[in-house]
């Protein structure tokens, strides 16, 4: 009797009664989950809402739902919590200028980028490297090409580019027809850094399009607006990629363009690495920075595959092109509607530019002092990088006031809350150049690409 009694078929379970234990189980685990996070967390005394240090959904609600608003959330946190705020169950926000060095500290620092932050979906390139030992080894030899002295050697292909954009904008004017100064701007850059890191063949060659820009522009922004998804959602994010084309169009629209670019990037770095292995094709001043980076001595193999070097042309092209755009595109509105700041930008241009039909020098430009503080202002004023960039202390705690953030913990500051702080900037929605004329205090809160040895390598 006992044998029979332990038989199978003594033992069988309902489908009904295996789902709520299943169930039973996920919500227990959740319950313990959400109490350790509002309890016993290194985080949990940090002042925020209650939910937003339960789960990610409240970031989900902000981010997805309401198409982006979590950074406009944050700033209402602040508001009513203070210069330090928990956003998220494993994430403090800082808004506080006179920190953003401390978090984003340029010597001597280990920090890591926050894995949950970070859009690894999107390539394994440096902007997307959460562990600081690997992202210096990556940003080593990329480095060198975005120094002063680089971009001054890459001046005639910059040149180049700038006549084509003028030929176009004469085109327009001939033409009467309106010209999208975004689509402009966007070919303007991609032309120059596609060139830059891939070579001739290799450029996307948009200025001469039609409608120059605009298809990129179309596609980029239809990415961005699927991050803050694909945040929440990476492990489907990575599978729909792999999807075919007419499954993805249907499921993300607009994100097909992105898969079709990220193949097309791919053939033009296999091409670039079988210049490099055959040695031909490739005359000393025409080498690319992937080329110099697949040939580089510091990178170990694993670092130069096809698809790991591939990623980091995406990031490169990707990163120059958009912010790029934005900034022009946005300083450019705010001289039109600024009439008396434009003005007096003509008249320093006229009084030095002698010959209005040659190409102006770097060096001749920089040494502009209201242009220059033009650019700076519309760096500032355009946040073309809204997104924060959470970092993770990984050896030590972080003293900001009179909190401890503990070792482990994700700490990040928005370059909007600085760049918009009217204790720095007065008056800061208005664009004033003047606030950078003999003012060298304000050098320190130029953020807009970040600080430290995780900034944009490109803000030379």
């Amino acid at each position: 009797m006992l044998v029979e009694s332990l038989q199978p078929r003594n033992w069988d379970v309902s489908a009904l009664g295996a789902f709520l234990l299943l169930f039973l189980a996920w919500f227990t685990s959740q319950a313990l989950l959400f109490l350790y996070r509002i309890t016993i967390h290194p985080l949990a005394r940090f002042p925020g809402p209650i939910i937003a240090g339960l789960t990610y959904w409240y970031e989900y609600y902000y981010d997805v739902s309401k198409e982006g608003r979590y950074l406009w959330k944050i700033i209402e946190l602040h508001e009513k919590y203070g210069p330090i705020v928990r956003i998220n169950p494993n994430e403090i926000h800082a808004s506080d200028p006179s920190w953003f060095a401390e978090i984003y500290h340029g010597t001597n620092t280990v920090t890591d980028r926050d894995g949950w932050y970070n859009l690894d979906f999107l390539g394994d390139g440096l902007a997307f490297t959460l562990g600081h030992e690997l992202h210096a080894t990556r940003r080593a030899p990329l480095a060198p090409y975005f120094s002063a002295q680089s971009i001054r050697a890459l001046e005639p292909r910059i040149t180049g580019v700038v006549a084509r954009m003028v030929r176009r904008l004469e085109e327009f004017h001939a033409s009467g027809h309106i010209v999208n100064l975004y689509h402009m701007f966007a070919a303007y850059a991609l032309d120059i850094v596609s060139e830059y890191a891939l070579g001739e063949d290799g450029s996307t060659n948009l200025m001469g399009l039609p409608e120059m820009g605009r298809a990129w522009s179309e596609m980029t922004t239809a990415q961005i607006r699927n991050n803050p998804l694909g945040r929440h959602f990476k492990s489907t994010m990575r599978v729909m990629l792999f999807m075919p084309e007419w499954v993805l169009v249907r499921l993300v629209p607009g994100l097909d363009g992105f898969v079709k670019y990220q193949d097309s990037l791919l053939r033009q770095t296999q091409r670039v690495l079988t210049q490099n292995d055959t040695g031909e094709g490739v005359l000393p001043d025409k080498r690319t920075i992937l080329h110099e980076l697949a040939a580089s001595p510091t990178l170990p193999p694993r670092e130069k595959s096809l698809v790991r070097l591939k990623d980091e042309m995406n990031m490169v092209i990707g990163a120059g092109g958009e912010t790029t755009a934005q900034t022009l595109t946005r300083t450019c509105y705010h001289l039109v509607t600024t009439p008396d700041v434009l003005a007096r930008l003509k008249r320093e241009l006229t009084t030095t530019l002698k010959d209005p039909d040659k190409i102006p020098s770097i060096d001749l430009l920089q040494n502009l002092r209201y242009l220059t503080a033009v650019v700076e202002e519309g760096l500032r004023i355009s946040f073309p990088v809204l997104a924060r960039s959470p970092r993770v202390f990984r050896r030590h705690a972080l003293q900001l006031g009179d909190w401890t953030v503990p070792a482990g913990s994700a700490i990040s500051m928005s370059p909007y809350i600085v760049l918009t702080n009217p204790e720095i900037f007065p008056d800061p929605f208005k664009f004033n150049p003047d606030r950078w004329i003999d003012n060298p205090d304000i050098q320190k809160y130029r953020v807009t690409f970040g600080r430290g040895k995780r900034g944009c390598l490109g803000k030379t």
